[in-house]
This record gives C-alpha cells, structure tokens and sequence, in this order.
C-alpha cells in the first residue's frame, strides 16, 4: 500500500504541474489528460472481480432526459458512476445565471468531491439524455474503499485528471477567443469519442450548441457562428446533424496558430 501510495503521488504530482507561461503547452496538456481519462475511468479499469464486488454495493437506477439525478441543497446520500448517458454539473449563481461546471460522459463519476465538505448538494446534476447510473450509499461506499485501495487511488487520480482540465480550460477563457476555445473543444473531443470514418473524423457524441456554449464559456450565437466559420474554412463537416473532422492534423495546428 506504501509504494501505491507513493506512486500515486508521483504521478498526481505529473498531473497537476503547470506551466501557465505557455498556452501551446497548456493545449498539449489538456490533450494528454484527456487521453488519460479516457483509458483511466473508474468502471472501465476495473477488473472483473472488482467489478462485482463494486455491483454487490451498487444500484442501478434509470433517468430520462432532463431528470435530476440530485438538485442542489438536497441531502447527499450516494456516489455514482454514470453506465450510459451524458449528465450535466452545473450550479446557479447569486444573479440566477446557470453555470455549468462538468459534463459527465459513460464511465465518469460524480457526486463526490463535495462529500466532505457539507451534508447538502452545492450542486444540481441533470440529463442531457436518458441515462442509467450506478448508486452506492456513502456509508457503503466508504466502506468499499476501505476494502479496495486500488479503486480509491484510482477516483483520485481521476479527480486530479478533471481539475487539471477544469484548471486549464479557465486558463483558456482568459487568453482565447470563442473560435479557438471551439477549436480545443473539438480536439479533446476526438481524444474520447473521435471514430475513424470515409469523410474523415466522426465525432461521435451528440451535443446541442448550448452544451456546446457551457463547455466552451460563450453564448448559443458565438458558437453557431463559430462553427459556420470552421465549416466554410473546411475544417469540420455537418452531415445529418453528426460532425466530422476531414483532417485532426490541420484542426491541431489551427489551434496551435491562434495561440502563438
């Protein structure tokens, strides 16, 4: 346990070092932990055993589009684990303005990271689309963990990739223009769900231009503009509603461009 904890300090330690004199190195930051948390997702890494011990603690509960899975100012009962779906983070501001704050795609989690600090949700988590979750009482999970380290190391590491991201992608609200928060946008997308296809690049998850806004920090009408403009420049292709990337070397470079 000793040498896994120290492992894991090397490599938090990897993760969260920052070098913000450099926005193309911030760019191919966000790129590497995206790939990280891409093949580092607590369901998918875990092995069959560990799999059904975590099934014997879990529930498995379904939602439909626009359901809550907790509000916030509710009391926090469960850790979860999203099987399918797509489920959005946000919080409501003092001047009542949503802020969204995570998307959680399959295999992340969530309802976590405020567990130790109040007995009540400071966040609400709602579905962009029908989904199905895993649930674990606190009380149990905590108990999980105690049983199986490995998996704890791996939540960490997995919140450590997320605030790495989270950290880099306010950098880039400060230094870029819509266009290139865009551009990072669909690059990190094709990291995760990016799938090889005649016309180039499918990114393969659907999002909604105001999803599209709360990921990148703009309004609806930037990003539609933003996309008209990536579309006539030929850098990305709208066909039945699904995107396509003709060429990720030309997208990469037209990020790296805009920022030096």
């Amino acid at each position: 346990m000793h040498n896994q904890i120290c492992r894991l300090d090397d490599k938090l330690k990897t993760i969260v070092k920052r070098n913000h004199s450099s926005l193309v190195n911030s760019n191919i930051r966000i790129n590497s932990t995206m790939k990280t948390l891409k093949t580092n997702t607590t369901l998918i890494s875990l092995d069959d055993k560990s799999l059904n011990k975590f099934k014997s603690y879990s529930t498995i509960h379904t939602f439909n589009k626009n359901e809550y899975v907790f509000q916030a100012s509710t009391p926090k009962k469960y850790f979860y684990i999203l099987v399918s779906g797509r489920i959005k983070l946000c919080r409501v501001s003092s001047a009542g303005r949503e802020v969204m704050q995570w998307f959680c795609f399959p295999g992340e989690i969530f309802g976590l990271s405020e567990i130790p600090q109040t007995n009540q949700h400071a966040i609400y988590a709602q579905c962009c689309e029908s989904c199905e979750v895993y649930a674990i009482p606190l009380n149990q999970f905590q108990e999980f963990i105690s049983q199986s380290p490995e998996i704890a190391i791996q939540i960490i590491e997995q919140l450590s990739v997320r605030l790495t991201i989270v950290g880099d992608t306010l950098l880039n609200f400060t230094s870029d223009n819509v266009k290139t928060r865009l551009v990072k946008l669909l690059t990190r997308l094709n990291i995760r769900f990016g799938i090889q296809h005649d016309k180039g690049v499918l990114i393969n998850v659907n999002l909604t231009h105001k999803e599209i806004s709360d990921m990148i920090g703009a309004c609806r009408q930037s990003v539609t503009t933003a996309l008209g403009e990536l579309k006539a420049e030929g850098y990305i292709k709208l066909v039945d509603n699904h995107l396509y990337i003709p060429s990720i070397t030309k997208l990469e470079m037209l990020s790296n461009s805009s920022i030096n």
